[in-house]
């Protein structure tokens, strides 16, 4: 059995989980297919966010979610445990479901990468724990850059708790994108099928050039 890992990865809004729930649709016709995905804050991370918005000092507009700001000296600490609360989710999601010949993400550890980023900074990119992600994502699954305009996400998006974060989003996830040289569908100004026959396209590429 050939194991088949694709991740579309992109700012909320983009089409992500239509376009894996067509894709999924499309190739369960001669695979079995599962759908997954993973973003951050899991288990421990999640647990502790929740505990420390009971706390005045540490409420703020950086994580749209738990309503927290992680202070900057205590930023280290909490990429580890965001690093190693992110692990499990990869392997039991993404790694461990063998019987499945093909997992589909429509959220993969470059959205991980990305949403430490945007809810505290950057500079993520740059430690042990961000190397570390961006070696497993590009080691274990294929990435396809789902994107659109910013103004068509933050109309998609509406209210939604995240809209306020799409503009830090699309550049980190716009430079994230080009300097990995990935396939992009850009669903802008398509229907969801016309994007699917994009994705489509382009994993055809992907697979002749592999």
């Amino acid at each position: 059995m050939v194991h088949q890992r694709l991740c579309l990865f992109g700012p909320d809004g983009s089409g992500k989980s239509t376009l894996a729930r067509l894709l999924a649709n499309y190739v369960s016709r001669d695979n079995n297919v599962r759908i997954s995905w993973i973003r951050g804050s899991h288990m421990a991370a999640s647990l502790l966010a929740r505990f420390l918005a009971l706390f005045p000092s540490m409420r703020g507009a950086d994580n749209p979610y738990y309503g927290i700001s992680i202070p900057r000296n205590l930023r280290p600490l909490w990429w580890f445990l965001e690093f190693i609360s992110v692990l499990p989710n990869w392997f039991f999601r993404f790694i461990m479901p063998s019987f499945y010949e093909t997992v589909i993400g429509e959220r993969g550890l470059l959205d991980f990468l990305v949403w430490v980023c945007v809810t505290t900074e950057p500079v993520f990119l740059r430690t042990l724990w961000g190397r570390a992600t961006l070696a497993l994502s590009l080691r274990h699954c294929r990435n396809v850059f789902i994107i659109a305009d910013l103004k068509v996400l933050i109309r998609r998006k509406g209210r939604e708790p995240t809209a306020r974060t799409l503009p830090k989003q699309w550049v980190i996830y716009n430079v994230l994108a080009r300097n990995l040289n990935l396939m992009t569908v850009n669903t802008s100004n398509d229907t969801p099928i016309q994007s699917m026959v994009k994705l489509i396209n382009e994993l055809s590429l992907m697979k002749k050039r592999n």
